[in-house]
């Protein structure tokens, strides 16, 4: 295999460990989101039970009412909390998403520059070991005498 073949390759095993990174930040993500929202299903499971114990036990229209309103207070505080979770936790796994993309754009950029600068080299290389010959043949050509007929 010549060099440039191999240096693609390198680059093409990198972007598909780049992309695999990716993935797994992506799938560990959405597994933490998973254990968020089965942590709050239960913890609302918990807390409407003993709402239910709590409005069971009320002895008075007065009572219910004064409960119920606490109860709801308390839930809607408890849903606030879970939306601010939630959109603190898709904040962050952007923030990591993009940071990970950028990194990996960063890696392939320098990849690629390095193969394109390693390339020119070569083209370099390969036009010098060229050119002096015929660069030779052309001074040749003009630090002959010119022949002029009649003289």
């Amino acid at each position: 295999m010549n060099p440039a073949q191999t240096e693609f390759l390198d680059l093409y095993r990198s972007g598909l460990k780049n992309a695999a990174d990716l993935m797994k930040a992506s799938l560990e993500s959405a597994e933490r989101l998973q254990q968020q929202h089965l942590t709050a299903i239960r913890t609302a499971l918990e807390q409407n039970a003993r709402s239910m114990a709590d409005l069971s036990n009320a002895k008075s229209l007065d009572e219910l009412v004064a409960m119920q309103q606490k109860l709801a207070g308390a839930q809607f505080e408890r849903v606030m909390g879970y939306w601010s979770t939630l959109c603190q936790s898709a904040g962050e796994s952007q923030v990591a998403t993009i940071s990970k993309q950028m990194a990996q754009a960063r890696e392939w950029f320098n990849e690629s520059y390095s193969l394109t600068a390693r390339a020119a080299e070569e083209a370099g290389k390969i036009a010098s070991s060229q050119v002096p010959g015929s660069v030779v043949s052309k001074q040749q050509q003009q630090s002959r005498p010119e022949h002029r007929p009649g003289r």
